[in-house]
């Protein structure tokens, strides 16, 4: 029992190398891709250019968004990841604060969205909601990524958790 366990274990940690591998080798290739894109003849702006971006990880909320009305009475818990695409060059260079985006606003923002905004049926419009709210907040960020995620899934089966990825740019909240 403990040979298969270990066997399985070993495998399992070998694959999720290669899933790491293979998600890096297609970060590449799209930077690549972006840059090879970008000519000197193009009239996108330098800061375009710049591939930085603000990341908060793992924040927790409950909250009682859901589409069944236990999820809704009793709540539960919601992780939020958050990446804020921002030339981050002028705050790396001066050490300014107020060169970059305030990092416990944009937490404060994500709070009152997820665990004190409008109750939701999807989780897809939780991560839009944030990702509106964050966009409309800070001028200098020009796209976000928001995923949300939820352990307790009401459905049969196991499923460790769901959550969903939306990726919203500046010219979505201007429509």
């Amino acid at each position: 029992m403990r040979t298969r366990l270990a066997r399985h274990t070993a495998s399992r940690a070998s694959s999720e190398r290669v899933m790491f591998h293979r998600a890096i080798l297609r970060s590449s290739r799209v930077a690549r891709a972006r840059a090879s894109a970008m000519t000197s003849t193009s009239s996108v702006p330098a800061r375009s250019l710049a591939s930085d971006a603000i990341v908060m990880r793992d924040m927790e909320f409950f909250a009682k968004h859901g589409a069944r009305r236990p999820e809704r009475e009793l709540g539960q818990k919601f992780t939020v990841n958050v990446e804020l695409d921002v030339d981050c060059r002028r705050a790396g260079a001066s050490d300014d604060l107020s060169h970059t985006v305030d990092y416990a606003r944009a937490w404060e923002i994500v709070r009152d969205v997820v665990a004190g905004g409008k109750t939701r049926v999807t989780i897809e419009a939780v991560a839009d909601d944030a990702a509106r709210a964050l966009l409309s907040e800070f001028s200098d960020v020009s796209a976000c990524v928001v995923s949300v995620d939820k352990r307790e899934v009401a459905i049969e089966g196991h499923l460790g958790s769901l959550g969903v990825r939306v990726r919203r740019s500046r010219d979505d909240v201007s429509s």
